[in-house]
């Protein structure tokens, strides 16, 4: 069997920052991501819709969790990198080489965790290690309006309820559940200062989590 490993699982609260700590791991550490949300939206793409909101995508994700197992998610997320090892896959790629160095790559971020079964699935890998990035509430609305998605909520009420959602308030086992998510976690990072401070903590936790796992030098 080809080795892989799903190195960093990333889980936080919505426009908290976790995005920002994706692209530092992807620029600067050379790994690369696989989001869970790029299933919710394929499945989107399937049933033909093209204009959707975050409810939308809340939806989608529990009735995928319901109807196949909370980690669903993160099997299909797996079989997706474990096809990248695969003999079939090199072939396809053999003519690029920024393909094939994506392939070989061993280090991993999945992103778009929001419930408890996707991350004890990818617990079972000796491997994986899971970050959490917190923000207080009015300064992820006021970074949600500056990024400007078109699924995000426009209003802070409509916010504050995709935001309870989003933790797992009044939500059922398989819905989101990020509030409990986040006691999962390994590490937390907070975000509450500006993208400077953030890259700072990020560098810093990066180094102590390396140098645990025996790697001096990335």
């Amino acid at each position: 069997m080809k080795k892989y490993i799903v190195y960093i699982g990333v889980v936080g609260q919505i426009a908290c920052g976790k995005g920002v700590l994706v692209d530092y791991l992807i620029k600067k550490l050379g790994f690369v991501s696989f989001s869970l949300s790029s299933i919710l939206h394929e499945e989107l793409k399937k049933k033909g819709i093209k204009e959707f909101t975050r409810k939308t995508l809340q939806d989608i994700g529990d009735q995928l969790r319901k109807r196949y197992g909370d980690d669903v998610l993160a099997r299909r997320a797996i079989e997706r990198i474990k096809f990248y090892f695969s003999s079939e896959a090199k072939r396809s790629r053999e003519n690029s080489s920024r393909q094939a160095r994506t392939i070989n790559n061993q280090r991993w971020v999945i992103e778009g965790i929001r419930n408890p079964g996707e991350i004890e699935f990818l617990k079972k890998n000796p491997s994986f290690i899971l970050i959490g990035v917190k923000a207080n509430r009015e300064l992820r609305f006021k970074r949600l309006l500056e990024r400007t998605r078109p699924w995000d909520p426009k209003t802070w009420n409509d916010f504050i309820k995709v935001d309870r959602r989003d933790l797992g308030v009044g939500q059922k086992k398989s819905g989101q559940q990020v509030g409990k998510c986040l006691a999962y976690c390994d590490y937390i990072l907070t975000n509450n200062k500006d993208q400077k401070d953030f890259h700072r903590k990020v560098k810093e936790l990066m180094k102590h989590v390396f140098k645990l796992n025996g790697v001096h030098h990335y």
